[in-house]
């Protein structure tokens, strides 16, 4: 049994011992029946919020009103969560009011999916009201009661189906696609922020084209924003492994998408290595290797090359090659960025006794260049002599000279 289960059956324990029922549930019992890697395990009870924090020393209130509160044990943290039922979604988001029950099959049956309403006691006996087994034995995607209810309740459980498609490589009930492609406009109401998460994870499943081919066929891509604006075509070409692969190949395709990637609000992070990825590919045709090695990191140069053995369409010439090359010579350049320079600009300042400028900016590009291609060695006192011989500055003009 896993130790997460095992640590989590404290929690279990601890509440039976107390008069109340507590159960592992959701996404950590289907991984269980399946043999999937556990990465989390939360747990349901009839327990109210006040009496987890009362029974259970650690505590840490994260939703309270929801019903959830973080329990840790062993320096674990467990989320757990009140029986609970809901009432009307009128934002397609969240429940307009949250009631706590006492019976966990009340709980279940507000789940997504019947392979996520199942639940599992401290003797680890399945709990499946909703026939999640038989679900997970036909490799099958189905919602808890009709489609068309639990997606006007929340909007992202539309998504949540093509995600779980590409993750389980499941297929999905002729019901639920069919509601999913009827309320696929509800995707509207759901926060950028929330669809993006979905989508990061479709990618990383173990069949993204699966889950795009869902995707397209209940015409989700129109109704999530920077998408709508890539035709069916151009989603479907693509073969990648990561979101910020997919929008840096649709942005590579058709330039003019850049200027949607904002609406996905995206950290700073992702939109630089976006921008990177597009930059290589704009220039690997014209760049020399050298210069794709100093100005790309591994990680840019080796996902590059990924994304061209994956598309075909991308290979004109000798890309893959090419970049190749560039990642091969790296580790053997004399520096990896300017900021290696063993000179910096108030070297340069007392040198020629002058104040700080963007002639700073040009003495260095050129020192980078000749420390780059190997014609100046990154020494300081070798470099110093270099500007001296080659830089001629007055009164703020700047002038490179190939003396």
């Amino acid at each position: 049994m896993h130790e997460l289960f095992t640590t989590g059956n404290i929690i279990l324990k601890t509440l039976e011992s107390h008069g109340y029922k507590g159960y592992f549930v959701g996404g950590c019992v289907r991984d269980h029946h399946m043999g999937r890697t556990i990465n989390d395990v939360d747990i349901t009870t009839d327990a109210l919020p006040e009496d987890i924090e009362r029974i259970f020393e650690h505590t840490i209130d994260v939703g309270k009103e929801h019903g959830t509160i973080i329990v840790l044990v062993e320096d674990t943290p467990f989320e757990v969560t009140t029986f609970r039922t809901e009432s009307e979604y009128s934002d397609f988001r969240r429940p307009d009011q949250v009631i706590f029950t006492r019976d966990l099959y009340s709980d279940l049956e507000r789940r997504d999916f019947t392979m996520n309403a199942m639940a599992m006691n401290d003797d680890f006996t399945i709990i499946d009201p909703y026939d999640g087994m038989d679900a997970i034995s036909h490799r099958m995607i189905a919602t808890v009661g009709l489609a068309s209810e639990r997606f006007n309740e929340d909007a992202l459980r539309i998504l949540r189906a093509a995600r779980f498609s590409s993750q389980l490589q499941f297929e999905v009930s002729e019901e639920t696609r069919r509601a999913m492609a009827e309320h696929a406009e509800n995707l509207r109401h759901v926060a950028v922020e929330r669809s993006v998460t979905e989508l990061t994870k479709l990618y990383l499943g173990m069949d993204p084209k699966r889950g795009k081919v869902l995707v397209v066929d209940t015409r989700l891509n129109k109704y999530l924003p920077f998408f709508d604006r890539v035709d069916d075509a151009s989603f479907l070409r693509t073969d990648v492994r990561s979101l910020e692969d997919e929008l840096a190949l649709q942005i590579h395709l058709s330039p003019e998408l850049a200027q949607s990637l904002s609406a996905l609000k995206l950290s700073n992070a992702v939109k630089s290595y976006i921008g990177n990825i597009i930059r290589l590919l704009d220039m690997v045709d014209s760049a020399s290797i050298r210069e794709l090695a100093y100005g790309f990191d591994t990680g840019i140069l080796a996902n590059a090359i990924s994304m061209i053995q994956a598309n075909g369409w991308l290979e004109t010439g000798d890309r893959r090659a090419h970049l190749q090359s560039a990642l091969n010579m790296k580790p053997a350049l004399p520096i990896a960025d300017a900021s290696e320079i063993d000179l910096d600009g108030h070297a340069l300042m007392t040198l020629f006794n002058a104040r700080g400028g963007r002639w700073i900016r040009t003495v260095l590009t050129a020192v980078e260049q000749e420390i780059l291609y190997g014609r100046l060695e990154n020494d300081r006192y070798k470099i110093i002599e270099w500007v001296k011989a080659h830089v001629e500055f007055e009164a703020g003009d700047i002038k490179i000279t190939e003396k």
